[in-house]
């Protein structure tokens, strides 16, 4: 199972690399579409939505809107109308038991969307490619620490009720190696920043991004499931590996877009 898991991670990571190396803003950009597209169709497969369900495709429509049209698409307007639809598609199916799935689909839409475009924002910044990789980089040592420390170290639980393989250890030890991650990277890749930044943007990271893995552990409770999808062997599915990302986005773009704007 952990050599299943480090070669997915591995090859997830070359792609992720060459992305950021060569494709520039319009590569980042595609890459973010499609996983947040595939993390759409899991997060209404989990509420017993087919792929080719209004629903999932509301969820599709809404993400393709926000990822290449985000001026557009977080318009007050567009945004009761988006609302609107999800109300008045029990109507139009004729199923009005639907309602309440519509409306949990119609979150997770928005919860993509909304991270989704913050994460192309990170990129988009000046800089960006600076920012998102030390957004990535505290990311990444949040989870592979998280799940080490709490693997070997184990101890009590963090919360049981809602996901109870993680452990107040591992919570710990993520939120220390999103630090370090962040420190070294940034004194190595751009040291005119001070080193509180880099502290700040590691524990920015580390704790939003473990509430996002708690915000969708605690759907796929209530959907009953165990993981998103089986995309990824070793890891389940896409939403499995992007939730923290996506939650910890909006935060730290809000964060750096302060940073650039004085805070130093």
């Amino acid at each position: 199972m952990l050599k299943q898991r480090v070669v997915t991670a591995v090859i997830a990571g070359l792609v992720v690399l060459f992305v950021l190396l060569f494709g520039g803003l319009t590569g980042w950009r595609c890459l973010v579409w499609i996983a947040t597209l595939a993390g759409a169709f899991e997060f209404c497969q989990m509420f017993g939505q087919r792929w080719f369900d209004p629903a999932a495709w509301f969820g599709a429509i809404a993400i393709t809107l926000a990822d290449w049209f985000p001026r557009q698409a977080f318009h007050p307007f567009v945004f009761f109308l988006a609302v609107a639809v999800v109300f008045t598609l029990p109507v139009i199916t004729r199923r009005p038991n639907d309602l309440r799935t519509y409306a949990v689909a119609a979150f997770g839409a928005f919860y993509l969307a909304a991270g989704g475009v913050s994460l192309i924002g990170l990129r988009a910044l000046p800089e960006g490619w600076f920012w998102i990789w030390i957004f990535l980089v505290a990311a990444w040592m949040s989870d592979t620490a998280a799940y080490f420390v709490g693997r070997f170290v184990q101890g009590p639980k963090l919360l049981p009720a809602i996901s109870p393989k993680k452990t107040v250890s591992g919570a710990i030890g993520g939120v220390a190696g999103a630090v370090v991650g962040a420190v070294v990277f940034g004194e190595i890749a751009e040291p005119r920043y001070s080193v509180g930044v880099f502290v700040a943007v590691g524990l920015l990271v580390a704790l939003t991004g473990q509430v996002g893995d708690l915000v969708e552990s605690a759907y796929k409770r209530a959907a009953g499931v165990k993981d998103s999808g089986r995309m990824l062997p070793g890891h389940g599915g896409v939403l499995d590996r992007i939730d923290s990302l996506l939650f910890a986005a909006p935060f730290a773009l809000w964060f750096i877009s302060g940073v650039l704007s004085g805070w130093k």
